[in-house]
């Protein structure tokens, strides 16, 4: 089978067969519309994946599969899987991500004539920025970098991606956008198309709880230091103002440090005194709330959080029995 030159899917997985399972069966008819190449970078997984993948391919067979000797490391693993393909355009996807439905469509339509170093999709549709062309890369991280963590909204260049810094960038869990600041830093004629319409979603396995370390002792770790660290060594022609504004914003966009989540992270014991004394630093750049505020609910009962986040979810959620036992359960 003859394959798409402009477009492949990249997705790199860990020990995650289930969740993969899912998003293949979800794509692989998406991909198949337009003969797009998929290719599963596995990090040396040690469940069933490679049988799940082998069993895809037989569906598909542009389907690919490279596993690692050994587990690289979520970082490299990413690099591993970026230079796979050779097709114009790599779009790197997680596997509990899904791309829209017009997204292919979309993408190919507008690489067809014109060239861009990288293309970035709106999440969730978080962003309202109408759809446009950045070629400024200040305006590019004050607006976008915090949305840019998300690696499934992001498509890149081959060129970019062979021009790429990976090492610089090992183990700050945001090499995924690393590699674009860096490659766009003092490039004056680079160009980023932003796309507001088109929105990557979480895709839900039916079965099955997404989790990942911002439910964990992780979350500051990663969120607060890597992240205020990694913005902060981006190349100087970044501007202090534009690196600060990128910093509050993940915390934002994320939905991390919302109100309502600083709660569920008090109800899941990841927010006391002594997490408070240990990041009050990074809190005052990365929690766009007073830190008096964070202090009440770092001592607020966690009986009190539960009721709180239980009359959240009455007034303004679906499904309400079952995340309410969820809650208090926990």
């Amino acid at each position: 089978m003859i394959y798409n030159s402009l477009l492949s899917i990249v997705i790199p997985t860990y020990n995650r067969v289930d969740f993969l399972d899912y998003c293949l069966k979800f794509h692989i008819p998406l991909a198949r519309e337009y003969n797009i190449q998929i290719f599963i970078s596995d990090n040396a997984s040690t469940d069933l994946t490679k049988i799940v993948v082998e069993k895809w391919m037989k569906e598909y067979p542009l389907l690919k599969y490279h596993q690692n000797a050994s587990n690289v490391g979520p970082d490299r693993n990413f690099e591993i899987g970026l230079k796979l393909p050779d097709t114009e355009y790599i779009w790197l996807l997680g596997d509990t991500y899904q791309i829209p439905k017009n997204g292919i469509k979309y993408l190919l339509e507008q690489t067809k004539d014109k060239k861009y170093d990288a293309l970035v999709f709106n999440l969730a549709n978080k962003i309202n920025i109408e759809t446009k062309n950045y070629q400024e890369s200040n305006l590019l991280l004050n607006e976008l970098g915090a949305l840019m963590t998300c690696l499934s909204c992001l498509v890149y260049n081959k060129e970019l991606i062979k021009r790429a810094n990976f090492s610089r960038y090992y183990n700050s869990y945001f090499i995924q956008i690393g590699i674009i600041f860096e490659d766009i830093a003092d490039n004056k004629k680079f160009s980023v198309f932003w796309i507001k319409s088109e929105s990557v979603e979480g895709l839900e396995h039916p079965l099955l709880k997404k989790t990942n370390w911002s439910e964990t002792s992780k979350v500051y770790d990663i969120a607060c230091d890597s992240w205020t660290n990694f913005v902060m060594s981006l190349p100087p022609s970044y501007k202090l103002q534009h690196k600060m504004k990128c910093i509050m914003d993940f915390g934002k966009i994320s939905g991390l440090f919302t109100l309502k989540n600083l709660v569920m992270l008090r109800i899941l014991g990841l927010l006391n005194i002594e997490i408070l004394k240990k990041y009050k630093f990074f809190f005052g750049m990365t929690i766009d709330y007073p830190i008096y505020l964070i202090y009440i609910i770092s001592v607020m009962p966690k009986i009190v959080c539960k009721m709180i986040v239980i009359q959240y979810i009455l007034f303004l959620k679906k499904d309400k029995k079952n995340k309410i036992i969820t809650i208090w359960k926990r």
